[in-house]
């Protein structure tokens, strides 16, 4: 442990960082100076994004990428690429619609026909049914009359119809008697439905994308872009050329985010290749035609349709692996670079299609680090659980509580990934986000087991950008920019600490999404919440880290489930109608191990249709405990799973555990809003600890209690505030003075002076500071905005105070800043706070007689936005927060 706080001590941490840089096409000079910016924020890794740029991988881009090569050579940065030139990953740069045509997505589509008691021959005209339905809605919509020529027919069934919409399990196959596009046949007494299913190139999301399920299409990825920069870069390969970022790529078999195309929820076209038809057939057999309608319709008796659509997303998934995922982080070991990115993951489409890759565990399965993002507002200071509503209605509990903790899983338990997990964040949230909420949100990721970061982002366009703000540096006019590099020291600060470790969790919970496939479900951020608040922490595993625990470094043994060093107590399942045979199995196999079922026992295996070999393989599951939801903590407690015990409840507290040079560390994180954490938590630590304020970069040492054999200390943590525990030994714990909380120190101060009245002020905008306009008097603190409500830039206050004699203790504490301060007494610069409380030891600057105060104040640019046009569109309304400094100044002394 000595190492690592001499490492941060010394500022000798490695680059976490690698913000997105968005090319335009910008002039040489431009590029240069936003590289030294970037520089300037201690970061030393770019991540360049084509987006914009008008020549992606042509001479005008060669130019721009040579030019940030060159500066990052020049400060030994690194330089990732985003692997495409429109977002999201998988357009290939266009090089589908001009060399290969024929890759194009492929899909699977039906029509029906119904046919009501009908008694004789029945003759059914088929080529018009290979194409969707369309009406005088859409006229004068674009429709490719001639590729849907191509359309080909794959089967046509017959289903009888019990009520609707809802059919009997056992289908007619009539392929058989289509002859020259038209099907006749006789059909038993009754209701039925024909459903003729087609293979098409036209129905679906965007044709000019690649199918990410069949191989050689996913392969003109590599060619449009991959291939090109290694040949321009290859000396540089594995060097400052670091990897390629795909940005949430999918099945796109729709287009849109609406984040609802769970597979048997929503009508739509599905994907497909001849690979995926072939694995079908394969795993169906020769009656698998009969099986393709329930891929859309509900059976009554469920157990083909849920067999189906089980069997159909299995095999997807697993060619998006094999073909995209797996393709191109293959390539990327090959020629000595990684391979790094994420998937939609909003609101559960992590498991679904659509904008969705169906499976998260697998759709990252061939990327070198796990992956997230947090844009747009998933991730809100005092909003934890609660709806989003921005372009779409989003899962507030399944950002708050899942999101992070799917992605720090994965790359805690893929070998692959060596305990990393990278965070795209920051963007879309607005000009209102400024590094008061940045900080939040960073130390809402790194608590939750993100180690990696991609702020979103630095745009070279001229200000004001209004392409998804904020952009921390504005060509110079951001006034917080300089807090920004004051933030990413302290996250590479911290990611340095939670690198080349383990994390430590008593419990492992199933991921949900094999189960939404099939049936009734509860989705996982359930049980994740209720961990959450009680403190016991968790990774999500998925069925096939369980199914095959060699590939994983896993085992279970001594009544631990053990996954690349990973040791969980007990397995937590969700709720879910349907299980896996691989799930049962292991459940059957994993005796010895503790394992939960919420709120109900399974009700069928969803991929075995011999109902006496489901029932064989349920009889595992009966002798599993099953806990309602609201027992969960207390039941896991009563039987000791769990790390740390509070003294009292705080469901806001959040911690992490993490191992690494034989000492526990330990961060935690206030997440009230308004709430003050303050009291006692019983953890597994030694006899000596220190406390890691990493905003200051300050250690002190922190009492250890012991009682009853259990060890305890002490925290005090307002909103906004987080910091690490360190486990030592004693001669480094005795080297820094001891940890007072601030109430404390308050109390022990015997006078307090209100400085509240009488500032002088003046204001600047960012790109003329220091050059101040005017001073101008303030009798009573108000917020500057109550004035000049759409002034965004650097407020300095100044005021002299008078002391008959030098204190001892002086703390000097701010009631309300929006958002940033610097302090400055008698012109000896104090410090810097991004984010509440606002408070400072200034016992060392202050002197007996005069002393002056300069306080500087920096705001966001989200006011600016009030003069300048609106941008071209408003994703959802927010307030606008007060600017500057106002209520009590209360300085206090002993």
């Amino acid at each position: 442990m000595e190492k690592i706080i001499k490492d941060l001590i010394s500022h000798s941490n490695n680059n976490y960082i690698f913000p997105f840089l968005w090319m335009r096409g910008e002039e040489e000079h431009v590029i240069r100076e936003e590289m030294e910016k970037i520089f300037e924020c201690g970061i030393r890794a770019v991540c360049v994004e084509a987006r914009p740029h008008p020549d992606f991988a042509g001479p005008g881009w060669w130019h721009d990428l040579d030019i940030v090569m060159e500066e990052a050579k020049k400060r030994d940065m690194r330089v990732w690429v985003l692997d495409d030139a429109h977002f999201p990953t998988g357009y290939a740069n266009g090089l589908l619609e001009k060399k290969y045509p024929n890759r194009k997505k492929t899909y699977i589509n039906y029509n029906i026909v119904d046919v009501l008691g009908a008694q004789n021959e029945v003759t059914v005209h088929l080529t018009p049914m290979l194409r969707p339905k369309n009406s005088w809605l859409d006229i004068g919509k674009p429709i490719d009359k001639e590729e849907q020529k191509n359309n080909k027919l794959i089967s046509v069934v017959a289903a009888k119809l019990v009520r609707d919409g809802i059919v009997n399990e056992w289908l007619i196959d009539l392929t058989e008697d289509v002859t020259e596009g038209f099907l006749t046949c006789i059909l038993p007494e009754g209701t039925w439905r024909i459903y003729v299913v087609y293979e098409t190139k036209t129905d679906g999301g965007n044709p000019a994308y690649i199918n990410m399920i069949d191989e050689e299409s996913v392969s003109t990825q590599l060619e449009a872009v991959y291939e090109p920069h290694f040949e321009r870069y290859k000396e540089d390969f594995g060097k400052t050329f670091a990897g390629f970022f795909s940005d949430e790529p999918s099945f796109g078999n729709i287009s849109g985010f609406d984040f609802d195309e769970s597979i048997g929820r929503k009508d739509m076209p599905l994907p497909w290749s001849e690979e995926a038809k072939q694995m079908l057939i394969e795993e169906l057999g020769d009656k698998w035609k009969e099986f393709l309608p329930f891929l859309w319709v509900n059976s009554e008796e469920k157990q083909r349709c849920v067999h189906a659509r089980y069997t159909y997303m299995d095999i997807i998934t697993r060619l998006y692996e094999k073909n995209f995922s797996n393709q191109l982080g293959r390539w990327c070991e090959k020629h000595n670079v990684e391979y790094i990115g994420h998937v939609v993951e909003d609101s559960d489409q992590h498991n679904r299609l659509g904008s969705g890759a169906g499976h998260f565990f697998r759709a990252l399965g061939g990327q070198h680090m796990s992956g997230i993002d947090v844009i747009g507002g998933q991730i809100i200071f005092g909003g934890a659980g609660l709806e989003r509503v921005n372009i779409a209605k989003g899962d507030g509990e399944f950002y708050h509580y899942s999101l992070g903790k799917l992605g720090s899983s994965l790359g805690h338990l893929d070998p692959k990934k060596n305990g990393r997990t990278m965070c795209e964040l920051f963007g879309a949230y607005g000009w209102k986000l400024g590094v008061r909420d940045m900080k939040y949100i960073l130390d809402h990721l790194i608590v939750r087991g993100i180690n990696h970061l991609v702020p979103h982002a630095f745009s070279m366009h001229e200000y004001p950008d209004y392409d998804c703000p904020p952009h921390f540096y504005a060509r110079g006019h951001n006034p917080q920019f300089k807090h920004f590099g004051h933030l990413m020291q302290y996250a590479n600060r911290l990611c340095h600490i939670f690198n080349n470790g383990m994390h430590i969790a008593p419990v492992a919970v199933l991921y949900h999404g094999e189960s939404e496939w099939t049936g009734d479900y509860m989705k996982m951020q359930k049980p994740a919440r209720v961990l959450t608040e009680n403190q016991i922490d968790f990774d999500f595993v998925s069925i096939d880290m369980l199914k095959d625990l060699d590939s994983y470094n896993g085992v279970v043994e001594n009544n631990l489930l053990k996954i690349n060093g990973e040791e969980f107590k007990c397995l937590v399942i969700p709720y879910s109608q349907y299980i896996t045979k691989e799930l049962a199995t292991f459940i059957k196999n994993s005796v010895e191990l503790e394992i939960f079922f919420i709120e109900g026992l399974p009700q069928g295996i969803s991929n075995e249709i011999n109902e006496l070999a489901a029932e064989e393989l349920l009889q595992a599951t009966k002798s599993c405990k099953v806990i309602p939801l609201t027992s969960l903590a207390h039941e896991l407690k009563a039987r000791g799973i769990y790390d740390i015990r509070m003294k009292k409840l705080f469901k806001d507290l959040t911690y992490f555990r993490y191992f690494k040079e034989n000492k526990n560390i330990f961060m935690f994180q206030n997440e009230s809003a308004d709430e003050i954490f303050s009291g006692e938590i019983e953890l597994p630590i030694g006899d000596n600890a220190v406390v890691y304020n990493g905003l200051d970069n300050k250690f002190e040492k922190l009492e250890v209690k012991k009682e009853n054999g259990k060890n305890s200390i002490f925290l005090e943590l307002n909103p906004y505030q987080s910091c690490v525990v360190f486990e030592s030994d004693k001669e480094v714990a005795d080297s820094f003075v001891n940890y007072p909380p601030f109430s404390k120190l308050l109390k022990n101060c015997q006078e307090h002076i209100d400085l509240s009245s009488n500032w002088e002020y003046s204001l600047v905008k960012n790109k003329s500071y220091p050059n101040f306009e005017r001073t101008r008097d303030m009798e009573k603190l108000v917020p500057i905005s109550k004035e000049n409500p759409t002034f965004a830039g650097i407020i300095k206050y100044e005021k002299s105070l008078e002391l008959d004699k030098k204190p001892i203790i002086a703390l000097l504490t701010f009631e309300y800043i929006y958002e940033a301060v610097e302090l400055w007494i008698n012109e000896e610069y104090v410090g810097m706070k991004i984010c509440p409380s606002y408070e400072f030891d200034v016992s060392n600057y202050l002197r007996k007689g005069t002393n002056s105060i300069r306080v500087e104040v920096a705001t966001t640019l989200d006011r600016d936005r009030l003069n300048h046009p609106e941008p071209p569109f408003i994703i959802w309304h927010d307030t606008l927060d007060p600017t500057g400094m106002y209520g009590s100044v209360t300085l206090s002394i002993d």
